[in-house]
């Protein structure tokens, strides 16, 4: 059995990543404005509760870096 939780997609040079874990959504873009949008269309099918900046994910924390850190 395949359990697919990890959604890539690449549009005009920019990326979208979704990783599924149970009841949780982790959204990568970047574009804000797209992560916005994104959230208001699963919204319109799911009640999503926005956490906002991920700390941390299963027992990991997770830091924001500049590029090329």
């Amino acid at each position: 059995m395949n359990d697919h939780s990890l959604f890539i997609n690449f549009s005009e040079g920019s990326f979208t990543k979704v990783l599924v874990y149970m009841d949780h959504i982790i959204l990568a873009k970047n574009d804000k404005e797209e992560i916005d949008r994104v959230k208001e269309a699963l919204n319109k099918t799911f009640k999503i509760k926005d956490l906002r900046n991920l700390r941390y994910f299963l027992d990991l924390e997770v830091t924001k870096v500049r590029k090329g850190q």
